[in-house]
């Protein structure tokens, strides 16, 4: 029986999240797993070693093989699309060699319609719609550290049952998985907090702790959520005021100095993901006729900032 094969797209908060847990948790290396990257990230992994740091502990950490992003010439059974949204595309288009007729795909990007991108530009993968709960931040390339969540994936239904391997060897290796038939309301509830939280940590600089207690923050944070919630009902999805208080107890589980990785983006200078994460919302929404003054006010501070 030909050897299963791994490879995780993007090694980033939660490319290098899945693969430390894969590397130090699996029985055998009878599953092959690969890291494919580019840049400072490949040459530092390639020199060093993946290294994560988590609340538990601190590891450096080898895949199986590291390969850099556009080289690679063989197809996985399973390719893990990890890539931040605005980078998605991207990195499919040059490494399309790596998606054969039986890969499954799981795209974690923080998007609601990372899958049907991804079906536009492979022509044979199964693509399941799919997100994670994590806040991982990359301390420096090829340095992970995980701040919280318990890194769980909700993963739609495949076109088969071909992978079941695939889901059992993910909560094998500590990465739970929840399959649904629902996946667009889960994708909605993911992007409710991502988005929101994202949104407001990156326009106003506030760590997660500051916004969980200061009452006129999180006062602002439900008003950009709700934003989220009309639009989504907008398209026909069942989140609503239930789904908000969910968001905001979720808060408590990531420590007081946490930021979200596009807070630290705009830190650096960089637009990160305010494509996806706020300039979309704003145009969906007026698009469809709502008004989003919360998102709106936010996406002009974080523009001062850049």
């Amino acid at each position: 029986m030909k050897k299963k094969s791994i490879a995780i797209l993007g090694i980033g908060g939660v490319g290098g999240f899945i693969g430390a847990k894969i590397l130090a948790n699996r029985v055998d290396d009878s599953i092959k797993l690969d890291f494919i990257s580019r840049g400072t990230t490949y040459e530092n992994i390639k020199e060093k070693g993946l290294q994560f740091t988590s609340p538990e502990d601190e590891v450096v950490l080898y895949p199986d093989d590291l390969l850099e992003s556009g080289k690679v010439e063989k197809a996985y059974d399973l390719v893990i699309l990890a890539t931040k949204s605005q980078s998605m595309e991207s990195a499919i288009i040059e490494n399309q060699s790596i998606f054969g007729e039986n890969t499954l795909i799981i795209p974690l990007q923080n998007m609601i319609n990372a899958a049907q991108v991804v079906r536009a530009l492979v022509e044979k993968p199964d693509v399941v719609d799919a997100c994670i709960y994590l806040i991982s931040n990359v301390q420096n390339p090829g340095h992970i550290k995980h701040l919280g969540g318990p890194g769980k994936v909700i993963v739609g239904k495949p076109l088969t049952n071909e992978f079941v391997w695939a889901f059992e060897y993910l909560n094998q290796c500590g990465i739970p998985i929840s399959m649904v038939t629902d996946a667009s309301t889960h994708l909605w509830r993911k992007f409710l907090f991502i988005s929101s939280l994202g949104t407001l940590s990156a326009a106003h600089d506030v760590t997660l702790g500051e916004i969980r207690n200061n009452p006129e923050l999180r006062t602002l944070w439900e008003y950009l959520m709700e934003e989220i919630i009309q639009l989504a009902q907008k398209h026909y999805i069942p989140i609503d005021q239930s789904d908000l208080k969910a968001a905001l107890e979720m808060l408590s589980n990531f420590p007081d100095d946490a930021k979200t990785s596009f807070q630290l983006d705009i830190e650096n200078g960089w637009t990160g993901e305010k494509g996806t994460l706020v300039n979309e919302v704003i145009s969906d929404s007026l698009k469809n006729g709502l008004t989003c003054p919360y998102y709106q006010e936010m996406e002009s501070k974080i523009a001062k900032r850049l």
